[in-house]
């Protein structure tokens, strides 16, 4: 059986190789070298498939955490033996029963202990099964009777131990602070009592209820504070600087200083484009919604880990056809890939079909491709390492005790930093900052988007079928993951059907965070950027029939209701494999098809209220600030979530929707000073150090520039731009 499954698992592994070498052969019977490397690039997908795994994977079963009556627990407690452990640590642990049932003690406090001992499936630890160890650990936390304003004089530790390398059984276990360095003997003997398995713990993680010394007595979060306020009183130096002076100087340092005036940066956020054509004034309103979508489908996926009645919260959202523009929210990071991608080419080709000044830019132009990579790099660098740096040293610690290890920043960043800052965080585990695989993952995106860029200004034809078969491979290689690991067509982060592999952290780390499986989105945003920056150079505009807008919005809203309702019958375990596979491999194509449609529509002047509504100025600032936003929203999500009372018991969604609504706010707030002290500081250095007069195009005679006019008129007048003419 084993040989079976071997010889099935390296058939699969040859077949991408075939591909690759067929594709191969073909891409160079077209004779050209730069095809080449993007047909291997484009067929890597199928390698990334079969390279994740060197065996066929162990679906895990479906169990859940198991509970223990109090006298377990007690007994437990009773028949720990002293020998092995420190004294102080033997004291502390006759103490906990007697401490739990005084009266002074609140009952709470006694079940909040002995309801935190369990044992769970250890391939679950951090995936389906995590949000119920956390609300374990602070179940332990609050038996300690902590405050963030009074320490208790019996803190907790809550550990979990494992075997690493033969994952069965995890133990968690409650015990006194002065026991930590006796956790391993706590643990064992919690597995002794249990008689769940005999394998020998070699891991154990830890949360205690209070931190050794609070935030604002170490050093290094007051050192982040430190550099914070003196950020502060720069941008306050700056802005009463140009208050008195303006900004109108040739001292280089001073120019500096006022790159974060709050007066200069403040216009940047609220003025309006004098050309409403020359930018996509609708994207306002869909990066705006998008954030509040992406905010709000996370704060609805981290209360699990504080509600009591967790099961009937799951239950509702998830049974509930039309509750699936929540369970569906994954859609909103394709908004944002599809808007990126429309924006990358729309102002590419917009500056060159304008451009007659200029050289233009090939694919040995090393200093303009420089240039085009160094911008991305200030536009996203400055924002993202001032919130790693602000939520590793200080925020992360704010709190009176620490988060669920294996997502805690404070532990996971000073390891994992390093990948956010290379834009790699995708490509591996993702532990630091992990909502922000999709700034990694969009910038490899922008790394690769010259090829397309310049295929479709080159030669139309052959950009398009190339990104036409770069989405088609990706959509394959989505059915080809589906059916390998056995997942559903995205992840689902409530209740997984039996039906599906449940493991929602492998499907996040091999599947829904990797480029190759998210670029299709991007490649369409590309072709829809193209075309509108073809159609907006047009001096004679073709009229659209009443007929053509009809069903323009007609079919985009049928794709995009399907593209989000469509993952019912996933959700319901419906017996329909063909379905799953063509769902989980084209959903999200067709919702950002359905996407373009409605910004073609806004942006041509057939979008109507739509357009009037998504372009309103009131919506500029928000989606400028829609970046940093992103950034730090997670944290306003887990610190309301937080701070409300424990256990949260679950009866209506609105409860969730006013958290929500806080949780926004907090984000502006927090994105707001990200902003003004990082990224929009960082855009004006830029210009001041960085900017340089590109290289000119030789000099041409009067009669030259003359045809030069009449051939760009031309182009300007057919529908689809033509190729420029080859320069010797």
């Amino acid at each position: 059986m084993e040989k079976a499954i071997k010889a099935l698992h390296d058939q699969r592994v040859h077949l991408p190789s075939l591909i690759i070498r067929l594709l191969g052969l073909l891409a160079h019977a077209m004779g050209n070298r730069r095809t080449v490397i993007l047909f291997l690039f484009v067929c890597l997908y199928g390698v990334s498939i079969a390279e994740e795994a060197t065996t066929l994977p162990p679906f895990p079963k479906t169990t859940s955490l198991v509970d223990y009556p109090e006298e377990t627990v007690w007994g437990f407690i009773k028949s720990f033996n002293h020998e092995n452990v420190s004294k102080q640590c033997g004291t502390s642990i006759d103490r906990v029963i007697p401490y739990l049932s005084d009266k002074a003690t609140l009952k709470e406090q006694r079940a909040f202990f002995y309801q935190s001992f369990t044992t769970g499936d250890a391939s679950q630890l951090i995936s389906r099964d995590q949000d119920r160890w956390i609300f374990r650990a602070f179940e332990c936390i609050k038996s300690a009777g902590e405050t963030s304003y009074s320490a208790s004089e019996y803190p907790m530790h809550y550990c979990y131990g494992m075997n690493e390398e033969n994952e069965g059984t995890v133990y968690g276990v409650c015990f006194p602070s002065t026991c930590a360095d006796n956790k391993q003997e706590l643990l064992e003997h919690w597995q002794n009592v249990t008689a769940t398995g005999n394998e020998t713990l070699t891991y154990e993680g830890c949360v205690r209820s209070r931190h050794v010394s609070q935030w604002y007595e170490q050093f290094v979060p007051m050192l982040d504070f430190g550099f914070d306020m003196f950020l502060f009183l720069l941008i306050g130096l700056a802005t009463v600087l140009h208050f008195k002076r303006g900004d109108k100087t040739k001292h280089k340092p001073t120019q500096i200083l006022l790159a974060f005036s709050l007066k200069k940066n403040l216009a940047k956020l609220t003025q309006m484009p004098k050309d409403p054509q020359s930018t996509i004034t609708c994207m306002f309103g869909l990066r705006f919604m998008s954030l509040v979508w992406t905010l709000l489908g996370h704060s609805f996926i981290f209360v699990q880990a504080y509600l009591k009645n967790v099961n009937d919260y799951k239950d509702d959202l998830v049974d509930n056809f039309w509750n699936q523009w929540i369970t569906n929210f994954t859609l909103s990071v394709d908004v944002f890939l599809t808007l990126s991608g429309c924006l990358t080419a729309f102002s590419w080709f917009k500056k060159w079909q304008k451009n007659t000044t200029e050289e233009e830019p090939s694919w040995n132009s090393w200093g303009y491709w420089l240039r085009f990579y160094r911008h991305r790099l200030v536009r996203l660098w400055p924002a993202y390492i001032y919130t790693i740096v602000t939520l590793t040293t200080r925020i992360s610690v704010t709190h009176f005790h620490p988060m669920w290890p294996p997502t805690d920043p404070a532990v996971q960043c000073p390891k994992h930093w390093w990948k956010n800052i290379l834009f790699i965080n995708s490509l591996g585990e993702n532990r630091c900052m992990p909502w922000t695989w999709y700034i990694g993952t969009e910038f490899i995106f922008y790394v690769v988007s010259p090829i397309f860029l310049l295929t479709l200004r080159r030669n139309p034809t052959v950009g398009l079928l190339i990104s036409v078969i770069t989405i088609l491979a990706s959509g394959f290689a989505n059915v080809v993951g589906m059916w390998w690991y056995n997942f559903p067509p995205t992840q689902f982060l409530w209740k997984q059907p039996e039906m599906f592999n449940p493991d929602y952290i492998k499907h996040h780390l091999l599947i829904y965070i990797k480029p190759q499986y998210r670029i299709g989105p991007y490649i369409v945003g590309l072709l829809l950027g193209y075309y509108l920056a073809g159609y907006q150079a047009q001096t004679q505009k073709k009229a659209r029939s009443k007929r053509f807008v009809i069903v323009g919005w007609t079919v985009a809203t049928i794709a995009g209701f399907w593209s989000l309702y469509g993952l019912y019958p996933s959700l319901m375990a419906w017996d329909c494999p063909i379905y799953h596979y063509f769902y989980g491999g084209a959903h999200r194509t067709v919702f950002s098809l359905a996407l373009c449609w409605l910004i073609y529509a806004c942006h041509t002047g057939i979008g109507g209220f739509i357009n009037t509504v998504l372009s309103h100025r009131f919506l500029l600032p928000l989606s400028t600030l829609s970046y940093s936003c992103y950034l730090f929203h997670m944290i306003p999500v887990v610190f309301t979530y937080l701070l409300a009372p424990f256990p949260m018991v679950f009866s209506t969604k609105a409860v969730m929707f006013i958290h929500c609504v806080i949780q926004l706010a907090l984000s502006y707030f927090f994105g707001f000073i990200t902003t003004m002290v990082a990224e929009l500081p960082a855009l004006n250095i830029e210009r001041i150090l960085l900017t340089s007069s590109p290289p000119k195009k030789p000099a041409q005679s009067k009669a030259d520039v003359e045809v030069q006019v009449q051939l760009k008129a031309a182009e300007d007048a057919s529908s689809v731009p033509v190729s420029p003419i080859p320069r010797s």
